[in-house]
């Protein structure tokens, strides 16, 4: 048996295909939903099925202390994470995960491939394809010269950790606006533990972001990267990465008859890298022009981050 933790805020649209997916599996699993004041009905939902709900206040919701509690309340030492629109592609993909996890020793955390809706993009299909490609890889330490920051790259919309090494490094840190899974998976391969992508185990996930929603999108992370600067800068700078994932975009762009759309793409990623660049520099703006900034204003609460500057 393992716990499967999943944080929901009006999720009726999303949720009665992801249980019924999640019934399927052949992993047996406990069902740990994370409920921040829904008001679409998505209670109900989860009140219909036979699982563990808890309400918190939307206020307190973080991705990380929100995680940390379904990790309290987990009753197995493997705990997989997602969020409510990752729908698994079939009925085996927690049992691949966790086949992963368990395959060797070391590995602490294992997340899976994320596909494309079919409605996605060709943006959106293009960040799933390559973030996510086709083969699996164990990454450690030894990686971090030639992959750099992408060493600790994962995602909790689709992980399995162990929950007695994710205890070890405390856990995902408490107070962050996002990233609570490169931070912990950063902390372990400093540890000498490993981070395992497994291409086998596959969900659908994606998105197709307005220009303003990325701007949004790398203002907090580049505001994550300031705030977890000093486990992240173990690691090479996420602006190299960045440059590489532009051209990549512009070749794919071409191979599949999207020229038309580059100076689009150029554009967007001048909006993406002034957003990453502000947000690193989030100790310099006030607590209102961050909120406006964010696409999660109600992490900027004046009386607690005005604090920790």
């Amino acid at each position: 048996m393992i716990s499967v933790v999943i944080p929901t805020y009006n999720a009726a649209a999303f949720l009665p295909l992801l249980l019924n997916r999640l019934k399927e599996q052949t992993m047996p699993h406990e069902l740990i939903i994370i409920d921040s004041e829904s008001n679409d009905g998505t209670v109900g939902l989860i009140d219909s099925k036979n699982v563990t709900l808890v309400s918190i206040k939307k206020e307190s919701f973080n991705h990380g202390s929100s995680r940390n509690l379904g990790l309290k309340l987990a009753k197995y030492d493997i705990v997989v994470f997602m969020t409510q629109d990752a729908l698994p592609a079939n009925p085996n993909t927690l049992e691949r995960l966790v086949t992963m996890l368990t395959s060797q020793g070391n590995i602490a955390m294992a997340y899976g491939r994320q596909l494309p809706y079919p409605e996605t993009g060709i943006l959106g299909r293009f960040a799933r394809l390559t973030n996510y490609p086709r083969y699996s890889l164990i990454k450690t330490r030894a990686l971090i010269p030639e992959m750099g920051i992408k060493t600790c790259s994962c995602s909790n919309s689709f992980a399995a950790y162990r929950k007695s090494e994710l205890l070890t490094v405390g856990g995902f840190p408490s107070d962050t606006i996002l990233g609570e899974d490169v931070s912990v998976a950063a902390r372990f391969i400093l540890k000498d533990l490993a981070v395992a992508y497994c291409a086998e185990a596959e969900v659908f996930h994606s998105h197709d972001y307005t220009v303003v929603e990325e701007f949004k999108r790398y203002f907090d992370i580049g505001v994550f990267h300031h705030e977890q600067r000093a486990v992240l800068n173990e690691f090479s700078k996420a602006e190299s990465e960045g440059f590489k994932y532009v051209i990549q975009e512009c070749k794919y762009l071409r191979q599949n008859g999207h020229i038309s759309l580059i100076p689009q793409q150029l554009a967007r990623t001048v909006v993406k890298y002034i957003g990453y660049k502000m947000g690193k520099a989030e100790n310099r703006l006030p607590i209102a022009l961050k909120r406006k900034f964010s696409m999660h204003p109600a992490f900027w609460q004046p009386s607690t981050r005005e604090s920790s500057h």
